[in-house]
């Protein structure tokens, strides 16, 4: 008689129920929850053998499909490894792909590299600081120069763009020329952007004066080639301000020598020895002749910083001092984007004037972008005393410099021929 389940009571499983196969033992187990009553143990012992039957196809079909199982995994298994296997065969022959140079580190071109291209010959620029012109209005007509020159010895030239100041300029160099007045006195600007076909200027450029108070979208405006504009004022504050070109892109113009000192001397500032003057400024090479690279402007990653527009030059030509005299040094920082931490090496500044805050006793003056400030300091000893920013980075790319002492080893400037060699010094 076929084995039939009916209704089923729950009970714990007897122990001679379990079966202890470890393929069906699970199965077993869920079987055995549920058991006949006495009265169906009855019935199902008058037919032994269908109820064997049926346990017997119950085991042998699990154990059929966990044999299953093991083998489609085992399958997936070598599937992967072959997958794997093939993709790294495939990319194994693949050459790697050349990374693009970022044009914000491309390496400054050299001299070599600039054949053919014209330039000025470089001239020492004086960093005596100039007297406060006479007059009871101070006046300065400032011009544009867009000309091409050096602003390291051993590197292609650039196309700068500068200030003159009553036609003095600095040729060779991508410096702008300091205007001085005193604390109070009333200053008139011709700005001119480029009053003849010798200046090369060929686009708008503005000037913007920190020391002044006036209304920039007045004053500070695009001046076409060839055009000017005055702007007057009273110089109230005293210190140590930047001049510069706000014409957009402005990072552009400043990083192209854009950018000039302004002196306001204080009331009462005590005399002294010797005034000089010096500004930092950072300059991005791109195309030998070329004007400025806009990429490594925008990342920060200058090839030249120098003093007064040209990299070294007090090294190849140190500024003379006497020992003992009483020295001044009217420091800016022009940017457009590092910091400066302008230091003179074997002194210690008895005065030191940042944003008009006087310090004693100090070491190094610590210049922002557009910032300035002037030091006061003596030269115990006879020596070369270098003059550098502290921030070895800049200084190792030209903002370095050497004041030298009556009685101390000569430097001789270079030779014709050699990096940072004066042209004037051959007439």
């Amino acid at each position: 008689m076929p084995f039939a389940p009916r209704a089923l009571a729950r009970r714990a499983p007897a122990p001679e129920d379990r079966l202890q196969d470890p393929i069906s033992k699970e199965s077993t187990v869920m079987a055995l929850i549920y058991t006949e009553t006495e009265q169906e143990r009855a019935s199902v012992a008058e037919a032994p053998d269908e109820r064997r039957d049926w346990l017997a196809l119950g085991v042998g079909l699990v154990a059929l499909v966990a044999i299953l199982a093991v083998a489609l995994s085992v399958a997936a298994i070598a599937t992967r490894s072959s997958d794997s296997g093939g993709a790294s065969a495939a990319a194994a022959p693949a050459a790697p792909a050349t990374a693009a140079v970022d044009p914000a580190d491309a390496p400054a071109p050299t001299l070599a590299q600039a054949k053919g291209v014209s330039f000025e010959p470089y001239h020492v620029v004086d960093p005596t600081l100039p007297a406060v012109p006479a007059g009871a209005v101070k006046r300065f007509t400032v011009d544009v120069d867009q000309h091409v020159v050096q602003v390291a010895a051993a590197l292609a030239p650039t196309e700068a763009w500068t200030y003159t100041v009553n036609g003095k300029g600095y040729p060779g160099t991508a410096a702008s020329p300091p205007i001085v007045v005193n604390e109070g006195d009333r200053v008139q600007i011709r700005f001119v952007n480029g009053d003849s076909k010798a200046m090369h200027v060929s686009m708008a450029h503005s000037i913007d004066f920190h020391a002044a108070e006036v209304a920039p979208n007045r004053y500070y405006k695009d001046i076409a080639p060839g055009q000017s504009e005055t702007i007057s004022f009273v110089a109230k504050h005293p210190g140590v301000f930047m001049y510069h070109c706000a014409t957009q892109p402005v990072l552009m113009h400043v990083g192209a020598g854009m950018a000039g000192m302004m002196v306001v001397r204080p009331k009462g500032l005590a005399p002294v020895d010797k005034e000089l003057w010096v500004t930092q400024g950072e300059y991005y090479l791109g195309k030998p002749g070329a004007p400025t690279n806009m990429a490594k402007l925008a990342a920060e990653k200058p090839d030249v910083v120098a003093f007064n527009g040209y990299a070294d030059q007090y090294k190849y030509h140190p500024i003379a001092v006497r020992r003992g005299e009483r020295i001044r040094m009217w420091v800016l920082n022009e940017g457009p984007s590092k910091w400066s931490a302008f230091h003179v090496i074997g002194t210690v500044f008895d005065t030191a004037v940042v944003e008009n805050t006087a310090f004693h006793d100090s070491q190094t003056l610590s210049l922002a972008p557009s910032q300035g400030g002037y030091a006061e300091f003596t030269l115990d000893q006879q020596g070369n005393y270098p003059f550098v920013t502290h921030a070895f980075g800049d200084m190792v790319k030209g903002a370095a410099g050497m004041l030298h002492t009556e009685g101390a080893p000569a430097i001789p400037p270079p030779a014709d021929g050699q990096p940072g060699h004066d042209h004037a010094l051959d007439h």
